[in-house]
């Protein structure tokens, strides 16, 4: 555990910085490892063995960095939370909680030891190691997540590094480094040294079997498995076979049967359907699957390029991040040179190729490029002419017969989305639809059980979860979104709770206080207790006691995310104005009119923003968002988001002064039925 300096930005009291003299926070260190220059210095490191290590040259280029998980102090809290922190002026310890927030960084950050207890004791603070470094103590027993928005037992010091491995993004995720870990770090540790108890050995491997199982049911560890090795998703088999056949159609250049005209040549689909359910994961899946198929020599030679509208800051840079994909020597160009070379590159207009261009010989095959555009409503402007480009030249690459061919997959949360767009656009999307459907509680239980099981030989964990509580979860879930990330993180933090549980136990060797093993596995109240904590989590109680106008703003980004079905990002200032205004005159009730104007919504958001309800996000650079150009909000606003999904505030503000407005805003029937 040391101390580590970040940069904040602006300016950080002094009281804060001490015992140095710029910002840092505490961490604990995941892992580290070593940039290397080149792909051949690492074979050669690997070719002498790790004993030649420290005799290698060091290359400026070759950075040591890190992973570390932070320690909130408290001032980094959210407001509300920052009460139940502890510290005894007397001479205990201050507290910090561990969190599940971790982040890369250099070596170099490193700035000093740190020593945390149990408890709080009597202790010097700061002490002074021999180097003259000063070592600061703290006491740690609890856990704050940073995704539950909730404060947690920890369990045992004793846990913390195993802790820190479940939620990191190498340990957690790489399988071939989790079985290095446990080779080269769990044969020398002390629990493997002696176990004297058969019941301990079970408790032990029950522990591992809870551990693996909230791994396998984070997000992102369950996206590799479809995304990277092609792991069937479950519950979704048809939208798979109908992917599948339309990009294998679009690749081999096959027409429609109804159309022997060229220009009827299969070149874009539109998917569609609530968040969670799967969307982008299918056709990552199906693309791993076409990979296969591609090196047995069944389809075409292609290359596959993902882009998501919600991590561009304007729609018009989709264009230099094509280019810069498609071109031989990947180029950045301005987003107007760049859709002049993708025109040139995928239309083949004649002339002479810019550079960059591969020329594409007479006879030989054409090139045959696959762009997913995740996120399209992102890539929405005045004129539109991002889409309608993105969907126009792949018809247009079709039936010209010359240059590379391009084929689109457009997906949106927006389930008409095609019916807001211009005629013109809407002709470009095609006549290929793929619309998905929330999860039922069927699906959702098979997802369950399918995750905890495992594929290629892995370690079956379904024996942590009782049958019961994984269908509870299933229902719970299909009655609140069909959302299937929400059963995910309700099973895992179950299972992290029922860890730590363990953890904490001390001075019996029994597994349970029954003498049975099994006894300890999750169950239905495990599986409320997690779902409580979800939706009354300290922000959920903040929404609870919200004043009028904040009420309406919760309820106005609410209402923007769900009708938008954007899941990250932001809205800006202009268009949740407009909202909150078109909300309080429609609703007709007093207390929210007239409704906030600007310099009253910037209050607002400052305090909702400070108590954590609320993410304030400034667009990088000094232009203002697209949103705000658009809107003809000419400052670089911040954009706003919502840490809440919307039927949590509609659960938050029932049975307050403000329930008719969240009921009738918030608590409309979903799109699909469960």
């Amino acid at each position: 555990t040391v101390a580590v300096h970040f940069d904040i930005g602006g300016t950080t009291e002094a009281s804060l910085k001490f015992p140095f003299t710029t910002s840092w926070s505490p961490a604990e260190v995941v892992c580290v490892w070593k940039q290397h220059q080149s792909t051949k210095a690492l074979l050669d490191l690997r070719e002498r063995g790790s004993d030649s290590y420290p005799a290698l040259p060091y290359h400026r280029h070759e950075q040591v960095c890190m992973e570390v998980r932070w320690l909130y102090r408290q001032h980094e809290m959210p407001g509300s939370a920052r009460q139940a922190f502890s510290y005894d002026k007397s001479g205990g310890l201050e507290e910090v909680v561990e969190t599940d927030d971790l982040l890369e960084c250099p070596a170099a950050a490193l700035l000093a030891p740190v020593k945390l207890y149990p408890s709080s004791v009597s202790c010097s603070i700061p002490t002074v190691d021999g180097m003259g470094m000063p070592i600061m103590s703290y006491q740690c027993h609890r856990l704050w997540s940073i995704h539950r928005k909730a404060l947690l037992p920890s369990g045992s010091a004793r846990g913390r590094v195993d802790r820190g491995r479940m939620y990191s993004n190498y340990f957690g995720k790489d399988a071939l480094l989790k079985a290095a870990l446990d080779k080269t770090v769990r044969g020398d540790s002390v629990e493997d040294v002696a176990r004297p108890l058969s019941s301990a050995n079970s408790e032990a491997e029950l522990r591992n079997n809870l551990r693996e199982a909230a791994s396998r049911l984070s997000l992102s560890d369950a996206s590799a498995d479809a995304q990277v090795r092609g792991m069937e998703l479950t519950g979704r088999k048809k939208e798979l076979n109908q992917i599948k056949d339309f990009l294998r159609s679009a690749i081999q250049g096959s027409r429609d049967e109804f159309d022997g005209a060229e220009s009827s040549v299969k070149s874009s689909i539109f998917i569609a359907g609530p968040p969670g359910t799967g969307k982008t994961a299918c056709v990552k899946a199906v693309i791993a699957q076409l990979r296969h198929e591609q090196a047995s020599g069944d389809i075409p030679p292609f290359d596959f390029v993902s882009l998501n509208g919600m991590e561009m800051q304007y729609p018009f840079d989709a264009y230099v991040r094509l280019w810069e994909a498609v071109s031989e020597h990947k180029e950045k160009r301005a987003p107007g040179a760049a859709a002049a070379m993708l025109e040139r590159h995928f239309v083949g207009s004649g002339g002479k190729s810019g550079k960059g261009i591969k020329e594409v010989e007479e006879g030989s095959q054409r090139p045959v490029t696959v762009v997913l555009l995740d996120e399209i409503d992102y890539l929405v402007t005045n004129k539109q002419s991002v889409l309608y480009n993105f969907f126009e030249w792949p018809r247009r690459s079709a039936a010209n017969g010359c240059g590379a061919r391009l084929v689109v997959v457009g997906i949106s949360n927006t389930i008409n989305l095609p019916e807001r767009l211009k005629p013109a656009v809407q002709s470009r999307l095609g006549r290929e639809r793929c619309v998905f459907k929330a999860y039922n509680v069927e699906e959702t239980c098979n997802i369950l059980k399918a995750r905890l099981i495992g594929s290629d030989g892995a370690k079956d964990v379904t024996s942590v979860f009782d049958q019961d509580a994984l269908t509870f979860a299933a229902r719970k879930t299909a009655v609140l979104s069909g959302d299937i990330r929400k059963a995910f993180q309700i099973c895992k933090a179950a299972a992290e709770t029922m860890l730590s549980k363990m953890e904490d136990e001390t001075g019996s060797c029994a597994p349970s206080s029954t003498g049975r093993p099994n006894s300890k596995v999750v169950r239905i109240p495990d599986i409320q207790r997690a779902a409580r904590d979800m939706f009354n989590s300290i922000i959920n109680l903040a929404v609870s006691s919200a004043t009028s106008f904040e009420a309406l703003l919760i309820v106005s980004l609410a209402s923007l995310q769900k009708h938008t079905g954007r899941e990250k990002g932001g809205f800006d200032v202009q268009e949740i104005l407009t909202k909150m205004k078109g909300i309080a005159e429609g609703l007709g009730d007093r207390q929210y009119l007239p409704a906030p104007n600007f310099s009253e919504l910037l209050g607002l958001l400052n305090r909702l923003g400070e108590a954590r309800v609320i993410t304030l996000q400034t667009p990088k650079g000094l232009h203002a968002s697209y949103h705000a150009s658009l809107g003809g909000g000419g400052g670089a606003w911040p954009l706003v988001s919502l840490r809440m999904e919307d039927y949590e505030a509609e659960a938050a503000l029932r049975g307050t002064p403000h329930s008719a407005l969240a009921e009738k805003h918030l608590a409309e029937g979903r799109l699909f039925g469960s």
